[in-house]
């Protein structure tokens, strides 16, 4: 008899932890919020990422985002020629949100992590790699185990290579989907 009821509380909990589980995937722009020097501009670009999230509470999860952006750096230490710079980051979140109710629809969240930031300048193939943090809202529109979302996210690391010395800030705002597993 223990035996059934253990099985029992086995099948009803494994679907209700699974829903805990979040696959997610953004697509986006990326940008500077200032130059590095008076002579040396960024131009806009593009970002995507993966998102892998669990979530802890009603309120609070734990979310790992993979990102990838790319911009171009007008005036930069080769010259005038501009610079393709690419960043791959790899970030682990904490994430509120507002309590998530049935008939609830709309989730508002904020972010901060903590991970590291990859640099790559394409063309001389040159890279560093920095630590990074990472603070962000967004907006959830939930339709069942999919949800739409969009974010804004400031990505901050330091920029200390290429003959460049200064903090970073990358803002990376995109829109996608999440999906409850």
């Amino acid at each position: 008899m223990k035996t059934r009821f253990v099985l029992l509380g086995m099948l009803i909990a494994a679907p209700l932890s699974a829903q805990k589980v979040t696959l997610g995937a953004n697509f986006g722009g990326s940008s500077a919020a200032s130059d590095l020097t008076s002579s040396t501009n960024w131009k806009g670009g593009w970002s995507a990422a993966a998102t892998l999230g669990y979530r802890l509470s009603q309120r609070f999860g734990l979310r790992g985002d993979a990102t990838w952006a790319q911009n171009n750096l007008n005036g930069g230490t080769g010259g005038s020629s501009a610079q393709e710079i690419r960043k791959n980051s790899f970030i682990a979140n904490g994430v509120w949100q507002r309590e998530e109710t049935p008939g609830t629809r709309v989730l508002p969240y904020v972010l901060a992590g903590l991970g590291a930031v990859r640099v790559r300048d394409k063309a001389s193939d040159s890279a560093f790699t920095k630590f990074a943090t990472n603070l962000g809202a967004g907006l959830g529109y939930v339709l069942g185990r999919v949800a739409l979302r969009a974010e804004m996210k400031d990505m901050i690391y330091k920029f200390d290579e290429f003959g460049y010395d200064k903090t970073q800030n990358d803002l990376l705002w995109q829109a996608g989907f999440t999906v409850k597993l």
